[in-house]
């Protein structure tokens, strides 16, 4: 373990030795990555598997809670996606309803779950409908922002801490006319509320880390970094895709809830037609999902880089190998550390 330590109120609140959040990257399983995030010292998110089929995403979910609870002694987190009210179709709002409390009433029944999944993800849309039952089952609430208005609207809700997003993150992103990067979204999310701000887009590395403690961030999320483990869940081709990247190897399609960032491949340009078939009325948004559920699935499972979907971030061109969960986190904090001690070296 690295001799580094980094101030800050994260960690108390989470029980947790590093403020390094793994982002939750639903439809894939993050079971063992969460894992081992954990016992690394940062919290491992529960990713939610499936969105259309609300009995087969129900019992995976708490499949995958029990599978964390059983492998670690840490704490750890879970994610759900939301969608807004007014755009989605009403089978992935009941979806996500029956996701959330499906992992609330298992986290009261099992005294190990009800002491160790300590943190609630919400992303997507509006955390307002779910925010009551999350708090009342014992969790701390976080929920993604991609402005400093929307932040305000998540502290004004009572919720815990809200995840700064900036336009590079991979997965769902922002309208590409309300696009905010994370260098500009992090200080102003800062300066907007007084719950903690984490730092989360294009966040890989010592540097980036560094730089988002320097913008007052209380910590940092990260996806794309995470997926570039050994301990990940992810096909071997889908790591080597990512590190294989270079700058302009990414492209952001219409997914389900909101816009995605992906890797260029075959699967991406597919994604983009079958939003434009569905423009048309010749398919519906559901048929759409499900289509675009089963390209991820074939890159993720079987790691088909260049038919299906494979869901990343910007950040994919600065990743250049996969190390252990555990390499990575002591690289970013001594890394971190490092760089903090040379700026402080730099003032006359």
């Amino acid at each position: 373990m690295t001799l580094t330590k980094i101030k800050s109120p994260l960690c108390d609140m989470l029980g947790i030795t590093y403020p390094i959040i793994q982002a939750g990257m639903g439809p894939f399983n993050t079971s063992k990555l969460a894992t081992a995030v954990s016992d690394a010292g940062g919290i491992g998110t529960v990713s939610v598997k499936y969105l259309m089929d609300p009995v087969e995403a129900t019992r995976t979910i708490v499949e995958h809670l029990y599978y964390v609870k059983d492998h670690t002694n840490k704490n750890f987190a879970v994610n759900t996606p939301i969608a807004s009210e007014k755009t989605s179709p009403k089978e992935v709002l009941d979806n996500e309803d029956a996701i959330i409390k499906a992992v609330l009433e298992a986290k009261q029944k099992d005294p190990e779950l009800k002491k160790r999944l300590v943190l609630y993800i919400t992303s997507g849309g509006d955390p307002t409908r779910h925010h009551k039952m999350i708090k009342d089952a014992g969790l701390f609430h976080f929920h993604l922002a991609g402005s400093a208005k929307h932040a305000k609207r998540v502290e004004e809700l009572g919720l815990d801490g809200v995840i700064a997003s900036g336009y590079e993150m991979g997965g769902h992103t922002h309208l590409a006319g309300k696009a905010i990067h994370t260098f500009v979204l992090v200080p102003s999310v800062v300066q907007t509320v007084k719950i903690p701000v984490i730092a989360c887009g294009g966040v890989c590395d010592a540097e980036t880390f560094a730089a988002a403690l320097a913008m007052g961030a209380a910590g940092v999320q990260m996806g794309t970094r995470f997926i570039t483990t050994n301990e990940c869940d992810f096909h071997e081709n889908y790591k080597k895709y990512i590190v294989d990247a270079g700058e302009y190897s990414d492209i952001v399609i219409q997914s389900v809830i909101s816009p995605a960032r992906c890797l260029k491949s075959a699967g991406a340009y597919k994604a983009i037609e079958l939003q434009e078939v569905k423009a048309k009325g010749e398919m519906t948004e559901q048929e759409k999902s499900q289509i675009l559920e089963e390209l991820l699935r074939r890159a993720e499972e079987e790691g088909d880089t260049e038919n299906a979907l494979v869901a990343a971030g910007q950040a994919s061109s600065r990743i250049n190998s996969i190390q252990t969960v555990k390499e990575v986190i002591e690289s970013m904090v001594d890394g971190a550390g490092k760089i903090i001690k040379e700026l402080q070296q730099k003032i006359a």
